[in-house]
């Protein structure tokens, strides 16, 4: 029986006790607030009144994520931090490019130190260390991309519901378009309702675009045509003022009618998709047995 020294055991619990923390941190994170509004509303409480040696440790990680993200932003080039942008908008992360690339290489280092403990400590291989380190930038963007996708069928699913009743309001109420809106996402929830919340807020401040401009920029960011059309009535009934009731009310009947064209294309996707397992397990086999005897017989007869 081969004994364990000391320091490997010390080491295996080291690891293990850094990768509790690092997937503690790994899953609270991207969520509201954001890293950003943590570390800030961190400092400004640590800035009231006397430090407090308890909270040494934290001051420390903020001063430290705060360089690395400075170091990030140097180092980074434009087009980079562009796309990092675009994605990260796209996913529902309010995270700025810096911070999230700077918490995302303090997380590697992590895991590279645990990863390494581990395999100093045989209890994992070489190869299947390496594999790890490699494969954790991988399934971090892919996991954003999920986000980004499951965020985009959000919005697309919920926006006909809010559509529809922004022509109610405004039909029963005689608002314009704007102010259905806003009642309309004041009492709802959901990534639609949040991101026209999110337009209507950026169109109220001064120098900002108007709302018609946060949609049709939120359509091209996303890659949902009905947010353009949803910002040509807002605009149609900003300039000319009239109601847009019967047009909001078709262009929700038009995005249910696209949501149910996408549904059925999907389907008969589906269908297709299914047909090459079923024909490679279990209508290859099929033709194999039955033609098992007479490629018996050939084989034979050529032998």
């Amino acid at each position: 029986m081969t004994l364990v020294a000391p320091w490997e055991l010390i080491a295996v619990v080291a690891a293990a006790l850094l990768g509790s923390a690092v997937g503690i941190f790994g899953a609270a994170w991207p969520r509201h607030p954001t890293v950003e509004q943590w570390l800030r509303h961190r400092t400004q409480r640590r800035s009231q009144g006397p430090a407090d040696r308890r909270f040494s440790h934290r001051r420390g990680l903020a001063s430290v994520e705060a360089r690395l993200a400075g170091v990030v932003q140097l180092s980074l080039p434009s087009s980079l931090k562009a796309a990092l942008s675009s994605l990260l908008t796209r996913a529902g992360i309010s995270t700025s490019p810096e911070t999230a690339v700077a918490i995302f290489l303090s997380l590697l280092a992590a895991l590279t130190a645990v990863i390494l403990a581990l395999a100093i400590a045989s209890v994992m291989p070489a190869s299947v260390a390496v594999l790890v380190v490699l494969a954790a930038p991988l399934g971090v963007v892919a996991r954003v991309i999920q986000m980004a996708g499951r965020r985009r069928r959000a919005i697309v699913d919920q926006l006909p519901i809010l559509v529809d009743l922004m022509a109610l309001e405004q039909g029963g109420g005689g608002v314009g378009a704007r102010t259905a809106m806003e009642f309309v996402v004041s009492r709802l929830g959901g990534e639609a309702a949040l991101l026209l919340r999110d337009c209507l807020t950026l169109s109220a401040t001064s120098g900002t675009p108007q709302l018609d401009r946060q949609l049709e920029a939120a359509a091209v960011q996303l890659n949902i045509p009905a947010l353009s059309a949803l910002a040509a009535v807002v605009r149609i009934q900003r300039e000319e003022g009239v109601s847009t009731t019967s047009p909001l009310g078709q262009l929700a009947r038009g995005m249910r009618d696209r949501q149910r064209d996408e549904l059925l294309s999907r389907g008969r996707r589906a269908l297709v998709t299914m047909l090459l397992p079923v024909a490679l397990c279990i209508l290859l086999p099929f033709v194999i047995i039955i033609l098992y005897p007479a490629l018996q017989r050939l084989s034979a007869a050529f032998s």
